[in-house]
């Protein structure tokens, strides 16, 4: 899996949903993070506003105070979106992920509900304590060189993005939490030109709603690309597939050959 094709993989993924017309999948995230969104907005001005010192500006200068107010409740309130949006769109992401897996291979892994609940948990737990030390060390880097600190930063942001994509299949086969790190570390390529894509999509206009469900699609369909590229040249060395659990290394049938067997099967009872 090459860095162009990884970096194309979360716009292949919204792609598949509009293809497919999975729709339900991409319409009730939606909904919920404008929920969301207008929830952080509301949260984040009554805070503000109740700041003394906020107030006081508001009464001595109401234009810079207003200005002030504006900014620090924009900003806020876009923190408490990006945090909270992982988890409000996790379920979605997780479910439509399953479903494209199965869509293309005709089945998919499943991990029980309880014990996926808690390593999901876990793992996200995990997850904030390397992102608010990575995001210190690029603040450090900042104040030493902004130019610097400021690639670091979206570098980081943009692994995390790969993190949470390749989450969903990978937490499916039951990966530890080094073991989902050290696939990202052996698909370098991958990593990168994903992270640099989804990072992309992220910053497009209004497409912060729909990214989310766009980047597992992608992720779900470049891991099972990768698979099936891993077991094809372990075939041709002649080593046994590692497992032998449907869809795992070795298979044959690649994502692309299987999309358009479902889409040909899709077609088949209009054309009866």
């Amino acid at each position: 899996m090459g860095l162009f094709r990884g970096f194309l993989a979360p716009f292949r993924g919204g792609a598949f949903i509009v293809r497919h017309r999975l729709w339900p999948y991409l319409i009730l995230p939606v909904l919920l993070d404008l929920a969301l969104g207008v929830t952080a907005m509301f949260l984040a001005l009554r805070y503000w506003r109740g700041e003394q010192w906020v107030g006081e500006q508001l009464v001595k200068a109401p234009a810079v105070g207003w200005l002030v107010l504006v900014v620090l409740t924009v900003v806020s309130a876009v923190i408490l979106f990006l945090v909270a949006q992982p988890l409000v769109s996790a379920l979605f992401s997780d479910r439509l992920s399953e479903r494209i897996e199965r869509q293309v291979r005709g089945e998919a892994p499943a991990a029980p509900f309880l014990a996926s609940a808690g390593r999901a948990v876990a793992h996200g737990l995990l997850k904030l304590v390397l992102y608010g030390l990575a995001m210190l060390a690029a603040f450090a880097l900042s104040i030493w060189t902004a130019g610097i600190g400021a690639i670091a930063g979206l570098a980081l942001a943009g692994l995390f993005i790969a993190y949470d994509g390749f989450d969903y299949p990978l937490s499916r086969r039951g990966a530890s939490f080094g073991k989902k790190w050290a696939y990202l570390a052996r698909h370098p390529a991958q990593t990168i030109g994903f992270g640099a894509g989804a990072t992309l999509l992220y910053l497009i206009p209004f497409a912060l709603f729909v990214a989310p469900p766009f980047v597992a699609a992608g992720a779900t369909l470049a891991f099972m690309e990768a698979e099936g590229a891993a077991g094809a040249n372990a075939k041709r060395k002649g080593v046994a597939p590692a497992g032998g659990q449907p869809g795992g290394p070795g298979t044959e049938k690649t994502p692309e050959k299987a999309e358009q067997q479902a889409t040909d099967e899709a077609k088949k009872p209009a054309e009866m």
